[in-house]
Formats: structure tokens, C-alpha cells, sequence
């Protein structure tokens, strides 16, 4: 039997890093989860068990710890970015790494109406960051993950094709109810991720909810991806999962009460499950007419 190795790559999962930033007034807190994957050159280990070019996936646990104690402050794109680079730079072999961070924000107490200089309450969405890093450039994604929107009008969803095992029926007002993951990829890495990520998450929130001409899970998508391009000119493309959430109105009769869309069971499986990526169009220039 003649065999060859295909495509393949190793790295660290589950890194888990928590960091304090001790400033004198108060305390700063992160909370993160690491993954991270090496492609290469690596025939020799897989073939002849030959480890010569093979970085412990031990080493990398260790250098998100050390990495985290020179800027426990730094945001989770910085430090992707910088992350990527140590290990590439560590592993000869390697032609390429990509690096997940994944993060849930915790926010600080508030009393009074003062935040507090060290409590946190935890926040229901996570943040996320993923860098693929090569020999010769660099891609940087950011996003969003758990992100639940709702709104109670303003959605439709009629005229759609329809066969002989089609029962849903066509309204044209319902609750319009997601959970949402967004990735979006920048066109550079010198920016300002706090207010950069910010931008994105108003635009999302903002778009989703103004939007009341939708049609569709997918109309919101498009209008949703639109706003986001337009918050934000760093931002090259950004793509949606979103799982539509149905909120089924109660039929009351059987109890002697008339329904007028304010009870509904809630089902979160099976859901329908829309996909789709928003990107700036290319820039085409018309050619001069023809000399006569």
C-alpha cells in the first residue's frame, strides 16, 4: 500500500488565563479562553517520529502566561497578534499559525450609582478574536458570540415557496428573536480595538432594531452587515450565523380567551438557522469611450 500524509496541524486547546491589572484606583480583570494551531513541515514526526521540529504544545501553553504577564491589560486582538508571532517566530518549521481568543466581558458593579473599584458582574455575550499568521502577512478577525437580540414587531415573513408539505403560515408581524455569532475581518492590525469592536456592536444592535421593513431573518442579515460596513471602514467583510428563535403564539380559545399576540411558547430547537457574509463591493472604474 503506497500512502502520503495530507493536511495536518497540532496545537494547544483550552487555555484558560485570567489576568489582574492592579492600578492603584482600581483593578482591571480579563478572562480567557486560548487556542491555537501550528501548519507546516511536519512530514518528519507524523512518518518517522522524528520530534526535531515539533514545538511542545506545552511551550505554547506556557507563553500565553508569560505573554499575559508582559500587558495583562492588552486587548484579545493585540495580543493574538503578537501570540501568533511568538510562535511562529519559535517554530521554524511552521508556515503557518492561527490563534482563537475567545472572551466574556465582565463589567464592573455599579453602587450607587459608582462603579466598584473591584467586582465584577458578568456579561451574557463573549467577545472573540482570530488571527492566521504566515510567513508573509497576517489576517485579523474579530467578532462576537451569544449576542441575543429580539424585538416584538417589525418582521415579517410571506410569500415564500411553498409544497405540498408546506403548514407555516404567511404574517406579516411577528417577534423576530436571535442569539447571534458575528466574525468580521479587518484590512489592518493599528487600531483601536476597544472602539473599533464598539462601532460593530452599536451598528448590529442599532440596524436590528430599526430595521422594521424586514422581510426575513436573511433582510435583517443584509441590512445588519450594511451597517456595519458603513460604522466602520477598517472593516472588510463580517459574516452572520444567526439562528432564528420561534416564538409561537398561544392558541387561547381552549381556555375561553381570545388571542391577541401576547403569549407565546418560545423554541430554541430546531430553529432555522441563517448564514451569510456582507462585504464591500470592488471598486470598478468605468473605461474611457472609445477614440474616434
Amino acid at each position: 500500500m503506497v500512502a502520503q500524509l495530507g493536511p495536518n496541524r497540532y496545537g494547544k486547546a483550552g487555555i484558560r488565563v485570567a489576568t489582574v491589572v492592579r492600578h492603584e484606583d482600581r483593578h482591571d480583570f480579563s478572562d480567557r479562553i486560548v487556542d491555537v494551531r501550528l501548519e507546516g513541515d511536519f512530514e518528519a514526526v507524523h512518518m518517522h517520529g522524528d520530534n526535531a521540529s515539533v514545538l511542545p504544545t506545552d511551550t505554547m501553553r506556557g507563553s500565553v502566561y508569560a505573554l499575559s504577564k508582559d500587558q495583562p491589560g492588552e486587548e484579545i486582538e493585540a495580543f493574538a497578534l503578537r501570540y501568533a508571532q511568538h510562535l511562529l517566530d519559535a517554530s521554524p518549521e511552521a508556515t503557518r499559525v492561527e490563534v482563537w481568543i475567545t472572551e466574556r466581558p465582565w463589567e464592573r458593579v455599579v453602587i450607587d450609582g459608582r462603579p466598584h473599584p473591584h467586582a465584577f458582574t458578568r456579561e451574557a455575550y463573549r467577545r472573540t478574536a482570530r488571527v492566521s499568521r504566515h510567513r508573509e502577512g497576517v489576517q485579523l478577525f474579530a467578532g462576537l458570540d451569544e449576542l441575543s437580540v429580539l424585538k416584538t414587531t417589525g418582521s415579517a415573513f410571506a410569500g415564500f415557496l411553498k409544497d405540498r408539505f408546506t403548514t407555516l403560515p404567511e404574517t406579516d408581524d411577528r417577534i423576530l428573536a436571535t442569539t447571534l455569532q458575528a466574525e468580521w475581518c479587518y484590512d489592518r492590525t493599528d487600531l483601536d480595538f476597544v472602539a473599533e469592536r464598539g462601532h460593530v456592536k452599536d451598528a448590529i444592535i442599532q440596524s436590528f432594531a430599526e430595521h422594521d421593513a424586514s422581510n426575513s431573518m436573511q433582510h435583517t442579515l443584509w441590512e445588519m452587515g450594511r451597517a456595519v460596513l458603513e460604522a466602520s471602514p477598517s472593516v472588510e467583510e463580517v459574516s452572520f450565523s444567526l439562528p432564528n428563535l420561534h416564538h409561537i403564539e398561544v392558541d387561547l380559545t381552549p381556555y375561553g380567551l381570545a388571542s391577541a399576540g401576547e403569549v407565546f411558547v418560545v423554541t430554541d430547537s430546531p430553529s432555522g438557522q441563517i448564514e451569510g457574509t456582507v462585504r464591500r463591493a470592488a471598486e470598478t472604474s468605468l473605461a474611457p469611450p472609445p477614440s474616434r
